[in-house]
């Protein structure tokens, strides 16, 4: 079960992320030419939501495609979501997320049929015309059939998050949230289920707060602030954490200590349900996908009128996790030591005596969306590299489904580890703490320097 969350959950993560841009550009631009945004004009705010109901959807509809069907199954996923755009552009997104990937797949299921039957010089007008024909008729399904459905499901959606916010209860979908942020799934969340109803209601009230649930740092933050005021010896390392998790968005770098000591989760929770419940109250809200996380990405998607609500929930949020973990600590419960890592250990100590002896010129970074996390680990081992005086080994940062063949060593959290697919597990694996600690990269790079002589 968890396998096939994750599965989905790097699918839609791969086809927002891809297009993260869009949205930011949606957001970005909403908020500073909004009738109430910092400078007001018609024209330009027209153009977010030409790009909203047109652009974005057709977009998302053809990465769907691309990665389930190659690049002519993005083509068809794009004829496909047409007939859902032309009956509503409402629905187009929740339709292109939903039909992008089965056209991909569908695609997928005929090409392989034209290259077993069809002769090699035939294979090439046989494809054009399956797309055109089967284009035809997913954009008829799409009219008369697909959106009806969508439409239908888009309206029982939207009718429970109204129920929830008009009742101020979706601050406790924080419940649920901050343990799945845990568990590696914030990227199924936010980008499968928070942004797409989120880009719902911004069309309808011009803002949501669902944009903010997940991206909140203050939970995190505060989580690593407790642990900065009791670990004295360690604090040069929480501070990082705390700047890569407030400023930067990067979720992943409060996970180890939270699994570590699970009665953390309890004043983790707690500050997402209030910070959430203070942005119900406050009616904060943002424009735009929250991503990264960052609080002065969040507070720029707020916008002018609601920098206050926006910055309050966070705070609180902060605070209350701040003040529980403080409590969790302080009686006695077990907190993060290096004997809370024994697999860590065991796992590090297997590579380091590997008995290959091949150079190693190609390290990789994973994380789940291979942006986060796993890119300002890989920054962070180029200047340890650099400091080293090591030359000679590309290192680079990539999700966890998109490895490159070529990939010698992989690095991760150790909580991670066991999501990698079995084909990466193959390879030789470090883990580590967390991505964003240097200090875990130095034996790491004393290993390297060994091994390439």
């Amino acid at each position: 079960m968890m396998e096939n969350l994750h599965t989905i959950g790097k699918l839609y993560t791969r086809m927002i992320m891809k297009n993260i841009g869009i949205f930011i550009f949606i957001g970005l631009l909403s908020v500073v030419t909004h009738d109430c945004g910092w400078f007001p004009n018609e024209n330009m705010y027209a153009i977010t939501q030409l790009v909203y109901t047109t652009v974005l959807p057709v977009l998302v509809a053809h990465e769907g495609g691309r990665i389930t069907g190659g690049e002519k199954g993005g083509i068809l996923a794009v004829l496909a979501v047409s007939g859902v755009l032309l009956s509503d552009v409402s629905v187009g997104i929740l339709g292109a997320m939903l039909i992008g990937p089965l056209a991909g797949s569908l695609w997928k299921h005929e090409e392989k049929l034209i290259e077993n039957r069809a002769k090699s010089s035939m294979q090439m007008l046989a494809k054009n015309l399956c797309i055109g024909i089967t284009g035809s008729l997913l954009a008829a399904m799409g009219y008369y059939l697909f959106f009806p459905i969508l439409s239908g499901l888009a309206a029982v959606i939207y009718r429970g998050v109204r129920f929830l916010a008009e009742r101020q209860l979706t601050a406790f979908l924080g419940i649920m949230i901050e343990p799945a942020k845990v568990f590696f799934l914030n990227n199924l969340l936010n980008h499968a289920i928070l942004v797409p109803l989120g880009m719902g209601q911004l069309k309808e009230t011009g803002s949501s707060i669902l944009f903010l649930l997940e991206a909140n740092p203050g939970p995190g933050f505060g989580v690593l602030m407790a642990m900065y005021w009791k670990e004295k010896e360690k604090r040069s390392e929480y501070a990082l954490s705390m700047a890569a998790e407030f400023a930067g968005g990067i979720h992943e770098v409060y996970f180890p200590v939270v699994l570590s000591n699970v009665w953390l989760f309890l004043p983790l929770i707690l500050g997402g349900v209030a910070g959430n419940i203070c942005f119900g109250l406050l009616d904060a809200g943002a424009k735009g996908a929250v991503s990264p996380g960052s609080i002065f990405i969040l507070l720029l998607m707020a916008g002018k009128g609601a920098l206050f609500p926006a910055a309050a929930g966070v705070a609180l949020s902060a605070l209350v996790s701040f003040a529980g973990s403080l409590l969790v600590l302080k009686k006695g419960r077990r907190h993060p030591t290096a004997e809370s890592y024994p697999e860590k250990e065991e796992m590090q100590m297997e590579v380091l005596k590997t008995e290959k002896q091949g150079k190693i010129s190609r390290v990789v970074f994973v994380c789940d969306g291979g942006v986060g996390s796993s890119a300002m680990g890989a920054a962070l081992f180029r200047r340890t590299m650099a400091q080293k005086g090591m030359t000679g080994v590309q290192v680079e940062a990539f999700a966890a489904d998109l490895i490159p063949e070529e990939a010698e060593l992989l690095v991760c959290q150790k909580d991670f580890a066991p999501r990698l697919a079995e084909g990466a597990r193959q390879k030789e694996v470090y883990t580590v703490e967390s991505l964003v600690r240097a200090e875990e990269y130095a034996a790491l790079t004393e290993w390297i320097q060994k091994r390439n002589g």
